[in-house]
């Protein structure tokens, strides 16, 4: 019996290789560059919040409890070759005036603007994480807002509810006569140049907001050896100004 035709047809192998291909799952359509951006961006806004979180927050909380609104701190990245920090020294032990200097020291800052030192560890806390502009205006931002919502450095009493206050009550005072709102007029030409009552009310709205700046600067640190002998070395580091005006 001859066999159908159906039986003797084999597919080319062009046919053979669409066939699998169709078989296939789907590639997602996401690229892998995008997967690489999105996955940069979450692990710098994660370790940013930690470093503000473990290291910044507390400076600036310690700062507020002793009532000293200003705050300068300076992250040092961790590639920078610094010595061992000096143990702590208990009661019996001797001191030698060397050995109670700083090991590390910020120059160059007046000393009303002695900045905190934090030396901070690990890879990601190298000097290549820090030096992207981008990276500091994260955490600024970051640390701009995480400070303005901060229950202790904010008050109810504080200038800024004040101006709120006096700014609603103005309209009410401006139901008089004619004499009186020349002579209101003639006060406030008096009192500002243009004459505007806003000029009062811009300056106290930035009093009890916490002012914050963040900028990588080259520093000069000092640094003194086991040996009690002084180096100094210029690095770049965080340079982070906190003003708690409340």
């Amino acid at each position: 019996m001859p066999r159908k035709e159906d039986d003797s047809y084999l597919p080319s192998y062009s046919e053979s290789i669409l066939q699998q291909t169709a078989n296939l799952p789907t590639i997602p359509s996401t690229s892998r560059g995008q997967q690489i951006l999105d996955q940069l961006t979450l692990v710098r806004a994660q370790h940013i919040r930690s470093i503000i979180n473990a290291h910044i927050l507390p400076l600036v909380e310690q700062q507020a409890a002793y009532g000293i609104a200003q705050t300068t701190i300076a992250l040092l990245p961790s590639d920078i070759p610094l010595p061992e920090e000096a143990p702590e020294k208990s009661e019996f032990s001797f001191d030698t005036p060397t050995s109670s200097e700083k090991t590390v020291e910020v120059i160059g800052f007046s000393s009303d603007e002695e900045p905190k030192v934090v030396r901070l560890e690990g890879q990601m806390n190298r000097t290549e994480f820090w030096r992207p502009q981008a990276i500091i205006l994260e955490l600024e931002r970051t640390l701009r807002e995480c400070l303005n919502a901060s229950p202790r450095l904010r008050s109810p009493t504080s200038p800024v509810f004040v101006g709120r206050a006096q700014r609603e009550e103005v309209p009410q005072r401006q139901k008089r006569g004619f004499f009186g709102r020349v002579a209101n007029a003639m006060a406030q030409d008096e009192g500002s140049p243009d004459g505007s009552l806003e000029v009062g009310v811009s300056q106290v709205e930035s009093v009890g907001q916490v002012l914050v700046k963040c900028r990588l600067e080259e520093i000069c640190l000092r640094t003194v050896n086991e040996f009690g002998l002084y180096d100094t070395m210029s690095k770049q580091c965080v340079i982070i100004r906190v003003d708690a005006r409340c």
